[in-house]
């Protein structure tokens, strides 16, 4: 022990790894050979076999001459037949001798249950029925994102494809304590990472869910209860009207105090002109800036006296060719100045007399190349000519045997190129417009700001496989660059899917 004791603490590490590498070694090579030992084999390691009293004794029906531990290759044991019990999985494939052994009686450990043959390495934290996650087949574990949504946090979202021990610290050795479940007890980095706006300045530190959603971080949900935020300004940054860096505290509120530029701006009408008033919620809403609900309060019925432009202007028809009266309220409603009812008193029937132009200048579909009859009002009403309800009697199904020419001119997406059928009513189910259509696309949010205008094929790079969808052929197309950017982000890894499970939006 004193010549030990002299050894320096460098030379004690090296013997101690060589000792663990020797005892490693030794349980591996014995592993692997236990492992390779036939069904029917017996391995010297595992003692004397089981009593011998009631089996025949006849031994060459098992044996052969050998020696006693060689089974005849012929020999066959139907073990659910012989004994009831069914060997399934893994079992079929176990050796003899890992059950019946010198341990005692197989039926006393096979009472156990799985406990009976194997170590729990859970710790009896997960409970005696090992099936619950286990089968016969293999070890590895199997419908846990089922068996997940039984505890007190479902995987939902990002979560679901995280590692296990990235929340159970002590997965890998099949310990699964109980662990803070909640969002702050994971995301300290994403927090300190929250600038804009700054959580920590904001004290905003836990209860997360009050913003975010399992299934993006980015685009959370701020509950906005001083100024609810609907419409457009629900996609609003938070610095576009609290400024970077950002102040909180006395933000204006009026519509006017972020949208002067836009009210001086206005032309049709020109706001400043006519001196309306400032409260732009009067007549617009914060779903759309266009399409306002003017409140005509106190002006008089001489709709001209303001709108002559658009009189003057107007095409379709053309007001002053064909004498409309300028009584604009006849026509036009103070809601809306588009979609007009026209009044045709002492009109006749005979459409074509004012609206043969409209007729020859039709080109979807063209209405003299198919000889359409010049009786509009089978089709048109005249509250509104563009919405047409055409009478398809005694027209086949199939839409193609007409509209072959706009399946072969069709460009977005290229219909021809992408093998798409010639049934065209899969897609357009309306008969009454053929831009209407019920293309079987699944919700994919991803056609805004920087993504809107896109052709179907700059995503989908088959031309006749629209089920798979590239996005890393655009968004840095060295994988190393998004490796070093993604460092530290959960559930993150190199493909499309994974990049459209957080950034469904496009957006950072």
């Amino acid at each position: 022990m004193r010549r030990l004791a002299l050894i320096p603490g460098s030379r004690w590490l090296v013997l101690a790894t060589f000792v663990v590498y020797a005892a490693l070694t030794l349980v591996l090579s014995c592993a692997s050979s236990r492992d390779s030992v036939p069904v029917q084999s017996w391995w010297k390691s595992r003692g004397p076999v089981v009593p011998h009293e009631k089996f025949p004794a006849d031994c060459s029906l098992c044996h052969e001459g050998k020696g006693w531990t060689a089974i005849r290759a012929d020999f066959v044991f139907d073990h659910a037949k012989e004994t009831g019990v069914a060997l399934e999985g893994a079992h079929a494939q176990a050796e003899c001798l890992r059950c019946h052994n010198d341990r005692g009686p197989v039926g006393m450990f096979a009472a156990r249950g799985c406990s009976g043959c194997h170590e729990d390495p859970h710790r009896t934290q997960m409970g005696p029925d090992c099936k619950t996650c286990h089968d016969e087949r293999t070890w590895r574990p199997g419908e846990l994102i089922a068996t997940h949504a039984r505890t007190r946090f479902p995987l939902v979202g990002a979560h679901a494809v995280a590692a296990c021990w990235q929340c159970h610290p002590g997965a890998q050795t099949g310990n699964f304590a109980r662990v803070d479940t909640s969002c702050e007890a994971c995301h300290q980095q994403d927090l300190a990472r929250a600038t804009n706006p700054d959580h920590a300045a904001q004290g905003w530190t836990n209860d997360c869910q009050r913003c975010h959603i399992p299934i993006q971080w980015g685009g959370a949900s701020f509950t906005h209860s001083a100024f609810p935020l609907t419409g457009a300004h629900t996609g609003a940054l938070c610095a576009d009207c609290h400024g970077m860096p950002p102040v909180y505290n006395g933000t204006p509120n009026q519509c006017v105090d972020c949208h002067l530029s836009d009210y001086n701006q206005a032309a049709s009408p020109n706001h400043v002109t006519f001196n309306f008033s400032t409260d732009c919620a009067q007549c617009h809403s914060t779903s759309t800036w266009d399409g306002a609900q003017f409140l005509h309060v106190g002006i008089s019925n001489g709709c001209v006296t303001c709108h002559q432009p658009e009189y003057d202007a107007t095409t379709s028809p053309d007001h002053g060719t064909y004498n409309i009266s300028t009584n604009c309220e006849q026509c036009h409603g103070t809601s809306t100045w588009f979609g007009a009812t026209f009044n045709h008193v002492g009109i006749t029937n005979n459409c074509v007399s004012c609206h043969l132009p409209d007729y020859q200048g039709s080109a979807n579909p063209d209405h003299t190349l198919y000889g359409f009859p010049q009786t509009c009002e089978q089709c048109h009403s005249t509250a509104n000519w563009t919405v047409t309800n055409f009478p398809h009697t005694g027209i086949s199904s199939g839409c193609s045997n007409c509209h072959m020419p706009d399946y072969q001119a069709t460009s977005s997406p290229n219909h021809a190129a992408a093998s798409f059928g010639t049934t065209c009513e899969q897609c357009h189910t309306s008969t009454s417009n053929w831009l209407q259509d019920n293309w079987p696309h699944p919700d994919f949010p991803i056609n805004s700001g920087k993504h809107s205008g896109f052709d179907c094929a700059d995503c989908h790079l088959q031309p006749t496989n629209y089920s798979s969808f590239s996005c890393t052929h655009c968004h840095e197309h060295r994988q190393s660059s998004m490796n070093n950017e993604h460092q530290g982000v959960n559930g993150y890894s190199w493909s499309s899917p994974a990049c459209y499970q957080c950034h469904p939006d496009g957006q950072e």
